[in-house]
């Protein structure tokens, strides 16, 4: 219909991506109706499971439901067939940079229930990694169902995640930047940006109508008290940069101790469930998606820090240690959550601190929760940006706490790479050997082969020629590398510039026109084959040290063809890159048909 209009290629897309941004608000709308439903189903209707520091004491309730959610949990991975469990958005990832045309909407959906199941019945994640997969996941089968493919589909589901994040926090430039430093893995192209920022807005508009304009948190207008109380908030952000990296120590830590245990898979979310209940006795706060509990931190004033000093340090530690064993043991969810939980706990420990210490000259303890939030999520997932943007869109907060935001999240990203070289996503890629930057890259080098990127012909000299001639070479030939050849034009071995540089006048003279040039080559040559990739070319300059390559053909390596050096790889991966964007812009087959 769209092609019918005559629209211009980009004009339909853009139209796809809006369309995709409002389904992302739906499904929003409704994993929250499903973790609502599974909250009934496993809580009966109980009031007051998740109250955060209000004890309405139901030992075997805390216990039993999240270990009744964990097994459930279990069990639709053992009939399903599946691998529903665990800290899923990696795999979601790698796919979308990867492997697009190979992400299923099925096992999505299944993953999205997994984590309605472990979230309502108490199990410690997020919300932000299940919906931004299943935003993605919907934005693929529309992709499919328009006929996008490659790097199409792959922006289509940036956005269709985009939205979904956008609207599950009610934050468009959080949405669009953790598509930017996350999903797209840093890959910041203008274009894509436009049609990210079109899927956030209209997912905002969507979900905003849905639930209301208002931010999700309530907070008292931010104030900065005192130049000096940025002392506070140093202090605070490199104290979020070492739990944020202890944090993820211990998340995979647990993630090792679970799937080494003999225990059967079904019964290991159910094995974690009951350890969080009990975890729950003692910080009813942990349970959840931490929503409330982060309600309840923002809010806290300075006549009632001092008293709960110690919660708070218990809930830190708890809320640690319950969401590595929710979702360790195989239980869905993300870890956006339990970072903002984290963080927040941290904030409002320091600014109670800071309180006491000096009181006229710091802010009230529920500003530091909200500046720790956005600290410990930039130490957990090295997203800077999203990290600040969140929390200033989740607490609609003003432009005064800019300062101590970008202070506190460059202190936690600093010492969180001291002690942890990768993010949470990253490690978990990295231990299946994927490194999403360097694999987008070697993607679009394997794209092309050395005979598409290689200088065409060479300069030879015949394996005859004296060295007096060849020395002559260096003052008149512009070329790096000489093919020395026969008298069949096959290659007998290879000269480089340098080696002919260490030989003088003199000592060319010396050598007399008894030493030829089949006597000086180097006939152990590396060469690539015309129809081999840049990838395999330049792990094999890397590994010998070269800068060229002779290029032969593949019916006889003595042939060469061309001569292949690192400046033409570069030239080619940058075509690559433009090819692959111009053709996300120009392609019209695939936008709209």
């Amino acid at each position: 219909m769209l092609n019918r209009l005559k629209l211009a290629p980009e004009t339909q897309f853009l139209i796809i991506a809006a369309a995709v941004g409002a389904a992302g608000a739906l499904l929003d709308a409704s994993l929250r109706w499903l973790i609502s439903l599974s909250h009934s189903v496993f809580v009966s209707g109980t009031s007051g499971l998740f109250t955060p520091l209000g004890l309405g004491w139901k030992p075997l309730l805390f216990v039993l439901a999240p270990a009744l959610g964990g097994l459930a949990v279990g069990l639709l991975g053992h009939f399903t067939r599946s691998e529903v469990g665990g800290y899923a958005l990696p795999s979601f990832l790698e796919k979308v940079n990867l492997k697009v045309e190979e992400l299923r909407p099925r096992l999505i959906l299944l993953r999205s229930l997994a984590a309605a199941i472990t979230l309502g019945s108490g199990g410690s994640a997020g919300v932000e990694g299940p919906i931004a997969s299943l935003g993605g996941g919907i934005a693929a089968w529309i992709g499919r169902v328009r006929k996008l493919a490659g790097e199409r589909l792959r922006v289509m589901v940036a956005c269709g995640a985009s939205a979904a994040v956008a609207a599950a926090y009610g934050a468009p430039i959080a949405g669009v930047f953790f598509t930017q430093e996350i999903v797209l893995a840093g890959n910041y192209d203008l274009q894509n940006f436009v049609r990210v920022v079109v899927a956030a807005g209209s997912a905002t508009v969507v979900a905003r109508a849905i639930r209301g304009d208002a931010p999700l948190y309530d907070v008292t207008p931010f104030e900065l008290q005192s130049a000096g109380e940025l002392g506070f908030y140093l202090a605070l952000g490199l104290l979020c940069g070492l739990v944020g990296a202890l944090f993820s120590r211990l998340f995979f830590a647990t993630k090792r101790r679970f799937a080494a245990t003999t225990l059967p898979a079904p019964w290991r979310p159910a094995l974690g469930g009951a350890l969080v209940g009990l975890i729950a006795l003692l910080s009813p706060g942990v349970l959840g998606t931490g929503e409330e509990i982060i309600e309840v931190l923002l809010s806290i004033d300075r006549s009632t820090t001092a008293a709960i000093l110690v919660a708070l340090g218990t809930l830190v530690v708890a809320k640690a240690v319950a969401t590595s064993l929710t979702i360790g043991s195989g239980g869905a969810g993300g870890i956006f959550g339990p970072s903002l939980v984290l963080g927040a706990a941290l904030g409002a420990a320091v600014g109670g601190v800071a309180d006491r210490l000096w009181h006229e000259g710091t802010s009230i303890p529920g500003h530091y929760a909200m500046i720790g939030m956005g600290a410990l999520l930039a130490a957990t997932v090295r997203a800077p940006l999203t990290s600040i943007f969140l929390v200033f869109e989740l607490t609609g907060s003003s432009s005064t706490a800019v300062l101590p935001a970008i202070l506190a999240v460059a202190a936690a990203l600093y010492v969180a790479r001291k002690f942890e070289r990768h993010s949470i996503d990253d490690a978990e890629l990295a231990s299946r050997g994927v490194r999403l930057r360097e694999s987008r890259d070697l993607t679009a080098l394997d794209s092309v082969s050395a005979e598409e990127a290689m200088h065409p012909g060479f300069e030879g000299v015949p394996a005859s020629t004296a060295a007096p001639a060849l020395q002559a070479l260096v003052s008149r030939s512009r070329a790096n590398a000489f093919v020395v050849v026969d008298e069949r034009d096959e290659m007998v071995g290879l000269i480089s510039l340098q080696d002919l540089r260490l030989m003088d006048e003199s000592t060319a003279a010396q050598l007399g026109p008894l030493t030829i040039a089949s006597d000086l080559c180097e006939r152990r040559v590396v060469t690539i084959f015309a129809d081999e990739s840049l990838s395999v070319a330049l792990a094999r300059l890397d590994e010998h040290g070269f800068r060229q390559l002779p290029v032969v053909a593949r019916g006889n390596p003595r042939r060469v063809v061309g001569m292949l050096e690192r400046q033409h790889i570069l030239a080619a991966y940058r075509r690559a890159l433009a090819r692959r964007g111009e053709g996300a812009a120009t392609d019209g087959s695939g936008a709209a048909s």
